[in-house]
């Protein structure tokens, strides 16, 4: 702010009730703001930016200026310019106290020369509680509302932008994958002409343990070194590994057939591990593709251990495999169907099961993910064998903002969202029990999606 006038004018109180944001006070508040508030006059230019410390309360007398807003680029975004007489701007959330943003949630340019009426934000914040204290409850009940609405809207846009992008994905990415297979297919079938399976009366049974597989390979090694085959040291492990006999192998008729033989068995070793590559590939695609549709779909009877299996697949986690260092293990039962929303429930399982499996990291450990009858109802249980939540915050845990992680590694919204999905939107029950080692978040859901007749509650053991 660049004031050009002496900052100890002040705005007499019947000056003060032209301005429709202070017509209907008393005569008595309007002589104490004018007693607290100054008269600036300010040059062109910018006014305040957005972040800096909410210091004003700002409230237009002459002039024009514009308003912008940040958002998530790093260039401001021109909302709206104006000249209307008595417009505020500035610290106008200072009558939420401690709960008070701490910097200006906008910035404002002064477009022509400027006059404001000032008051600090913390003599503003103090008159609207003390003057008007049920409008303050009113207001901060909206603002609470509106932000959890505002997160959890954007929570769920987020989810569709990503369903909208994993769908476009995997259908581009489907084609050429299931063209790869065919093609790894066709010359699987070429292979079995050229260098067809070992028969059953030339195999031998292929050893596990190394000294066994060591000893095999030798002895293949000699009759390749006799009959001069060129690099036998790379062609031994192959033969060994299908099963080939040293019988076998000296029946096929000299170094050329045993040469072209073991070339083809060493190239069918590689398109059988491009082959599962490629499976492996196809099926990442389904199970994604699954998972992007799950957003689009109504509310219905889903089955809650697919939407488990599609969310484990998507971390990287299915069939057993290892994430990093951990292991996610699954303990399903027969369960019934159950009403709910499929996308929302699937978001649900992909924030425990990431929370679990960050839990572990970098160290080893096992995540088990149980599914029980809830008698009615289904029981979900997401376990980890980590350090465990801090008890300090283990009643938060479902509080927004909370989290465990560290700076910068969370927003803390995952369990929030999670809760109200679980308790608000499916009517059932969502808590955690921890201690070093033992982990569990357990997720109790109806089998219809009617709000129970008895009292829900979140945190804590359910």
């Amino acid at each position: 702010m660049n004031p050009d006038a002496n900052p100890a004018v002040r705005l007499a109180p019947e000056e003060l009730r032209t301005l429709f944001l202070f017509e209907k006070l008393s005569e008595e508040q309007l002589r104490m703001l004018s007693a607290t508030g100054e008269v600036v006059d300010v040059a062109p230019g910018p006014l305040y930016a957005e972040g800096e410390k909410a210091t004003c309360f700002y409230v237009l007398l002459s002039g024009a200026i514009a308003l912008s807003h940040r958002g998530n680029g790093t260039d401001d975004l021109e909302v709206g310019r104006t000249r209307q007489r008595g417009v505020y701007c500035g610290a106008w959330e200072a009558y939420l106290g401690d709960d008070a943003p701490e910097g200006y949630g906008s910035s404002v340019r002064v477009l022509e020369p400027a006059r404001f009426f000032v008051l600090p934000a913390w003599k503003f914040g103090r008159v609207v509680r003390e003057w008007f204290p049920m409008a303050v409850h009113l207001l901060e009940g909206l603002r609470i509302g509106i932000t959890e609405a505002q997160e959890l809207i954007g929570a769920r846009e987020r989810l569709l932008a990503l369903g909208s992008l994993t769908a476009g994905l995997t259908h581009e990415l489907g084609n050429p994958a299931a063209a790869l297979a065919r093609t790894l297919g066709q010359l699987q079938e070429g292979l079995d002409v050229l260098a067809p399976p070992v028969p059953v009366t030339g195999a031998v049974a292929v050893p596990r343990d190394p000294l066994g597989r060591a000893e095999a390979e030798d002895r293949l090694l000699d009759v390749l070194d006799e009959l001069g085959v060129a690099e036998p040291d790379d062609l031994a492990p192959v033969l060994v590994e299908h099963g080939v006999s040293v019988e076998f192998l000296g029946s096929l008729g000299g170094r050329a057939a045993v040469e072209t033989y073991a070339r083809g068995l060493s190239v069918r070793s590689l398109v059988a591990e491009a082959a599962a590559a490629s499976a492996r590939i196809s099926a990442l695609l389904a199970s994604a593709g699954n998972y992007a549709q799950l957003d689009r779909a109504a509310e219905g009877w889903v089955d809650v251990r697919e939407l488990l299996d599609a969310a484990i697949e998507m971390l990287g986690a299915g069939a057993g495999r290892a994430v990093g260092n951990a292991h996610v293990v699954k303990d399903y039962a027969d369960v019934p169907r159950l009403l709910g929303q499929a996308g929302e429930l699937g978001q649900v399982w992909t924030n425990l099961l990431d929370n679990a499996l960050d839990a572990l990291a970098p160290g080893p450990g096992t995540v088990t993910v149980r599914v029980r009858d809830g008698d009615p109802g289904v029981v979900v249980e997401i376990a980890d064998d980590g350090p465990g939540i801090p008890p300090e915050l283990l009643g938060r845990i479902f509080e927004p903002f909370v989290t465990t992680k560290d700076v910068g590694q969370g927003t803390g919204l995952g369990l929030d969202i999670a809760w109200r999905i679980v308790v608000h939107r499916h009517h059932g029950r969502l808590g955690v029990t921890s201690e070093p080692g033992n982990t569990v978040f357990r997720v109790w859901l109806p089998l219809t999606s009617e709000p129970p007749t008895s009292e829900l509650s979140s945190g804590g053991e359910q």
